[in-house]
């Protein structure tokens, strides 16, 4: 081979040691959680787990959110019988004997709500006379990073890098581009720029960083959460959402003295069926979707 051709072939080979190097750091960085999720094979997900690691019950939404993870540990508990919720978001125990003692985070929820008579999700979140639930809720939180990571940006990098010092180090030989007829030095003023283009489009067989992580094990949680709430309500799921984000009342509270609305223009004014589909449309809100994007390498 020509000196020209060894030193693309050298360049390249440089370019995908850096990328196997960086394969190899994905690997050890991600060890303790792959396993995790192996450890995890042929059983059933927590719903709490699962709901911690789904974040919310739409698809792409961040991992690890804890307002998700309290509001299914509610509705659970409802759907169990050992609960209710009222049009406030306000949930009370029933009279019936609580089941969930072999459960940390529902005989903590339990505890709370016997101790203190009733709670919205949004004062489970908040106030301090929960925090024993929320000391248990948290231990429930997959041990998972949120993010892919960033592998994508340096793989970009070292694809220019690659390209640029390629054309350079054969111009400084006067070495001509491999191929083509024309062995004169200067094409590779315009031909590094191409290469670096094909090298690039190679990167995006890496993840966005941004993206979740673990597709398999975010499906199997959809399916857990999906399961354990089959025979839940849309009016208990309605109910319970109303008072994750803001205490009960805020909006009455804000309309003014003694819970009257003020006047409304004539566009603002909706009758009956149109307050009735806004309702049926935040109802349909949490609603489970199957699938997810993929990953890297499989994920887990």
């Amino acid at each position: 081979m020509s000196e020209g051709t060894w030193i693309a072939a050298g360049w390249l080979l440089a370019f995908a040691g850096f990328n196997g190097a960086l394969f190899v750091s994905y690997r050890k960085r991600t060890r303790s959680e792959r396993r995790f999720l192996k450890e995890g094979e042929g059983t059933d997900v927590d719903p709490v787990q699962a709901a911690w690691w789904l974040g919310a019950s739409w698809e792409n939404a961040p991992a690890q959110q804890e307002w998700y993870a309290a509001e299914v540990a509610v509705r659970l508990l409802i759907a169990a019988g050992d609960a209710k919720v009222d049009r406030d978001g306000r949930v009370t125990l029933t009279h019936r004997r609580s089941r969930w003692r072999a459960d940390p985070v529902r005989a903590a929820l339990v505890a709370g709500l016997r101790r203190h008579g009733s709670a919205t999700v949004f004062e489970l979140r908040t106030e301090p006379r929960f925090e024993r639930f929320r000391t248990v809720l948290e231990s429930r939180r997959a041990p998972l990073r949120e993010r892919f990571g960033r592998y994508r940006v340096p793989a970009v990098t070292a694809a220019f890098t690659v390209a640029f010092c390629m054309a350079i180090h054969a111009m400084g030989r006067r070495q001509g581009v491999p191929g083509l007829p024309d062995q004169d030095p200067g094409w590779w003023t315009i031909v590094w720029m191409p290469v670096w283009a094909v090298l690039a489009s190679l990167t995006a067989l890496w993840p966005p960083e941004s993206s979740r992580p673990w597709p398999r094990f975010t499906r199997r949680c959809r399916v857990a959460v999906s399961q354990a709430l089959a025979d839940e309500s849309a009016e208990t799921d309605f109910r319970v959402s109303r008072a994750v984000f803001s205490p009960p009342g805020r909006r009455e509270r804000r309309s003014g003295a003694g819970g009257r609305r003020p006047p409304r223009s004539p566009r603002s004014r909706k009758g009956p069926g149109d307050v009735d589909d806004g309702l049926d449309g935040l109802a349909d809100m949490d609603t489970y979707g199957g699938g997810d994007s993929g990953d890297f390498g499989g994920g887990d």
